[in-house]
């Protein structure tokens, strides 16, 4: 393997599933810690999916050091969207490889740098090892699960602003996806969008014909079939397409896979299925944008970002173009390429600089 190959491999093993090293804190302990709760809530959407998750699923939840000592005061929740192949502990989780985001929370808000916030993030990985966040007759209806489920509990269990203007939604990668196609769609939920490094915005980069990994998938007849472990990049792609083919062109009728695919061979060249290829637009924000004016035009904020050094094609072009379709249509928001970072080195310092205080200045923090 090239050094190349192995700076590559490492990448993805360890950032983009994900398992992104825990970056040391900064400034002294405040007096009173907020509280993280792992626990697992009823996912009804999920009930009776065919990839056969449970229709209970896992989220983390980060209380505000205040939220014990002022119990008539209620709080705006962020909902806060983990990457391919994460969980809650990507962001929460002690380990070695999570973002580890409590502490980061108590800093700024001891510090007085951000108001207090609940925090939730809730599962988004399946059986392919990632929903995308999104309703689908194969998988399941993940969006339903974040909006309705996710939602519906922390409102009825936690002391929240239970409006939209004191909801916020973030998320890296697959979750900065999430984060912009649940903000722009669902009006009456969320009111402020902060999308780190989104993937899939569009069918560009990695999701053309020339990704080697299209090949390999569509000569695959089972799930038994999708490389375990993950060894090398394409390896990843292979599992990371099976996926964004049972969220974005789900088909029942095609068993193990449950999707469409993309693309077919034919004369030993890889063609598009225009109609697959529709479904899959139908689903990303960078063609969407007019559909969703209005909802966009309601949000009371948008932050779209990527690292300069960040490795995915599709991302730094979809990510430009989504910003450029926002500006056409008159949708105010902001999009930054920050210096140095690559897709996952500087996630936590984007929390610590930019998420936090964006959400502290656009939400609603006023009590009733």
């Amino acid at each position: 393997m090239t050094m190349l190959n192995i700076r590559v491999f490492a990448l993805f093993l360890f950032v983009l599933l994900f398992a992104g090293p825990a970056i040391a804190q900064t400034g002294g302990k405040p007096a009173v810690a907020g509280k993280v709760t792992f626990l697992k809530i009823p996912a009804p959407s999920l009930k009776g999916n065919l990839l056969g998750d449970p229709s209970e699923q896992a989220v983390a939840i980060y209380l505000p050091p205040g939220y014990e000592s002022s119990p008539s005061k209620r709080y705006p929740v962020v909902y806060l969207l983990h990457g391919y192949g994460g969980s809650p502990a990507a962001w929460f989780g002690d380990g070695p490889y999570s973002f580890n985001i409590a502490p980061l929370l108590d800093q700024l808000i001891g510090s007085g740098k951000i108001r207090e916030m609940i925090i939730a993030a809730p599962n988004g990985t399946n059986a392919f090892g990632g929903s995308f966040y999104v309703n689908s007759a194969a998988s399941g209806n993940w969006e339903d699960f974040i909006i309705r489920d996710v939602v519906g509990y922390v409102d009825k269990n936690y002391r929240t602003l239970a409006r939209p203007s004191s909801r916020g939604i973030a998320g890296h990668s697959m979750g900065g996806y999430g984060a912009m196609y649940l903000g722009m769609k669902t009006n009456g939920v969320f009111s402020s969008v902060y999308a780190l490094s989104p993937c899939c915005l569009g069918l560009e980069g990695e999701f053309i014909e020339a990704t080697p990994a299209w090949k390999r998938l569509i000569t695959m007849t089972t799930r038994d079939q999708l490389p375990k472990p993950i060894r090398s990049l394409e390896d990843f792609l292979v599992t990371a397409l099976a996926g964004s083919g049972a969220a974005f062109s789900p088909n029942t009728a095609r068993a193990q896979f449950y999707s469409d695919p993309l693309f077919s061979e034919k004369d030993g060249k890889l063609v598009q299925n225009d109609a697959v290829a529709a479904k899959w637009k139908s689903k990303m924000p960078l063609y969407l944008v007019v559909d969703h004016k209005n909802n966009l035009l309601a949000l009371r904020g948008i932050f779209l970002d990527y690292g300069q050094k960040e490795e995915f094609a599709h991302i730094r072009s979809t990510t430009a173009k989504l910003s450029v379709a926002l500006a056409e249509n008159g949708i105010p928001h902001i999009f930054e390429v920050y210096a140095d970072g690559d897709h996952g080195s500087k996630v936590r310092e984007r929390i610590e600089k930019k998420v936090l205080a964006f959400f502290s200045e656009r939400l609603d923090f006023s009590n009733p």
